[in-house]
């Protein structure tokens, strides 16, 4: 699949008051010119979409120092289900006067997901750790994460704790089935890749969780919950996002 999957509509974003995300994993062979194309051409069809009102936003992220089959997420959002699922207004010819059968490149697409965001604490950032994880329990997880953990974050945000600047939880929509690898991901927002990077540093001899335990205890008090992932998140990449509509 290249060029062909702009032309059946896709959708993404990462603005946090989006409730429904779609993800295109794409993996490129020169990425300076898939980044000027996307920059000159397919920015400008993803504006006019939202200017339109067919779609909530768009942005591209690229992954910082690739692994697995793909370097960029292209990424659409929707205010809601009924967006998500009518006529995106995603035309290239009505938002440029070109064609997209004249952009000379291509691409492959590795695999594309539908997400719904769960619950946020919206912010400002340009890079985002990405915790991806399968729980035992979809439920008992997302009910820890938005009771418990969600309003931690949403002080420890307000505080900058880390360089901390947003958060958010998605759940996979589709496609669904015990075969996917992950089936969750939690978002964790950076201004800088420097307070990305410190987030993987657990130094040894160094409680990495010191900080996090006064904002348990001013919220939580001795109130604890169990979560539902018994080993963690399975995969934590960087992504950098490199465009955005308006």
């Amino acid at each position: 699949m290249k060029k062909l999957f702009f032309t059946v509509m896709f959708a993404i974003t990462i603005s946090m008051q989006a409730q429904i995300h779609h993800y295109f994993y794409v993996d490129v062979e020169d990425e300076q010119k898939f980044e000027e194309v996307f920059e000159d051409y397919w920015l400008k069809v993803a504006q006019k979409a939202v200017d339109d009102g067919g779609i909530q936003g768009w942005s591209v992220w690229k992954k910082q120092r690739k692994t697995n089959n793909y370097k960029y997420i292209v990424l659409f959002n929707f205010k809601d289900m009924e967006q998500y699922t009518n006529d995106w207004g995603f035309d290239a010819l009505k938002a440029t006067g070109v064609p997209y059968k004249h952009i000379d490149f291509e691409w492959n697409v590795f695999r594309e997901d539908t997400y719904r965001v769960v619950t946020s604490v919206p912010g400002t950032y340009n890079y985002v750790v990405v915790n991806y994880g399968k729980p035992d329990d979809m439920n008992k997880q997302l009910k820890f994460e938005v009771e418990f953990i969600a309003p931690v974050m949403k002080k420890m945000v307000a505080n900058k704790f880390r360089g901390q600047t947003g958060w958010n939880v998605q759940q996979k929509i589709y496609p669904s089935g015990s075969e996917e690898k992950f089936t969750m991901f939690v978002v964790d927002g950076y201004a800088t890749m420097a307070d990305a990077m410190k987030s993987f540093d657990t130094e040894y001899g160094k409680d990495y969780y010191a900080g996090w335990y006064p904002y348990l205890k001013k919220v939580h008090g001795e109130k604890t919950m169990e979560n539902s992932l018994p080993n963690g998140f399975g995969y934590r990449p960087i992504y950098k996002r490199i465009l955005k509509t308006n």
